[in-house]
């Protein structure tokens, strides 16, 4: 339940930074990764540092320097200073490109969270405002195809809201008839036609998009990087913290939602611990 009686998003959710919710989310999510980093960086570096002053010794002992190492130790010394190098740089590389990974997953994550929606009620609120209330499911497509989303969804709402899914229809693609959009006015206007009550139900059933080209242009930036197909329209489901926990071509596979979703308990409160989980991602 997203009222102003109940449980309210904190106001800082929305103020603060991208930037700053990214690295926040990134601490969380990895909280051992700068450690990491650094430690691999030093022994990499320790490592490739004794591997030049084995070459030195190596040198020496091929030239018949006075006082040289014998080859044979140096020769360990060096294999074994490059070995290390090697297996440090490879987990450093590693973590490298996984944090790399994981910034763009989240910079993505929270340029979603910033687009916005209007509620059953007419309230305003961003989709990262709903994080730990909701798990928005986003029906994209043509209107032809948003609409036949919305409408296999009908028959299990009751199962769907008990496990806080808030249904998002977006149609921005292409199809049958013109999508009017992109103007919060055209919005509200068609949502307090299709809801006229502000029950409980309705707050928690389904939520407009507002500035539809702003939608729009996160959608065809994610499917230009994906390569997708747009005949079948698409979907995406976000967990309760606001990670993206799946995603595909065609409506949203309710069924399956249902299945692998344990249920809420009251105004989106979690049931148990592992609930915010959400199951695979």
């Amino acid at each position: 339940m997203m009222s102003s009686s109940s449980k309210t998003p904190p106001p800082s959710l929305e103020k603060r930074p991208e930037a700053a919710n990214i690295g926040i989310r990134s601490e969380v999510e990895a909280p051992f990764r700068a450690l990491r980093l650094v430690l691999f960086g030093f022994f990499a570096v320790s490592a490739s540092v004794g591997a030049l002053i084995a070459v030195t010794q190596v040198i020496g002992a091929l030239g018949g320097a006075r006082n040289a190492l014998p080859l044979e130790d140096v020769a360990q010394s060096l294999v074994i200073d490059l070995a290390a190098a090697g297996t440090f740089a490879f987990f450093l590389r590693r973590d490298l490109q996984a944090r790399d990974k994981q910034i763009a997953r989240l910079t993505r994550e929270e340029r979603l969270g910033a687009l916005p929606l209007a509620l059953a009620n007419g309230r305003r609120v961003k989709v990262g405002q709903l994080r730990s209330f909701s798990r928005v499911v986003i029906a994209a497509g043509s209107p032809t195809q948003v609409a036949a989303a919305v409408a296999a969804a009908e028959p299990l709402r009751e199962q769907l809201q008990e496990r806080g899914v808030l249904v998002v229809p977006l149609p921005i693609f292409p199809g049958d008839q013109t999508v009017s959009g992109g103007s919060e006015n055209g919005a509200e206007s068609s949502e307090s036609s299709s809801s006229s009550s502000d029950s409980k139900d309705n707050l928690r059933w389904k939520a407009t998009p507002l500035r539809l080209e702003e939608w729009k242009a996160w959608f065809d930036e994610q499917t230009a990087l994906a390569g997708a197909n747009l005949d079948k329209g698409l979907y995406i489901s976000l967990r309760l913290d606001g990670r993206v926990r799946g995603s595909g071509q065609g409506p949203p596979p309710w069924q399956r939602l249902i299945a692998q979703l344990a249920p809420l308990e009251g105004d989106g409160a979690w049931k148990g611990f592992f609930d915010g989980f959400d199951g695979r991602v």
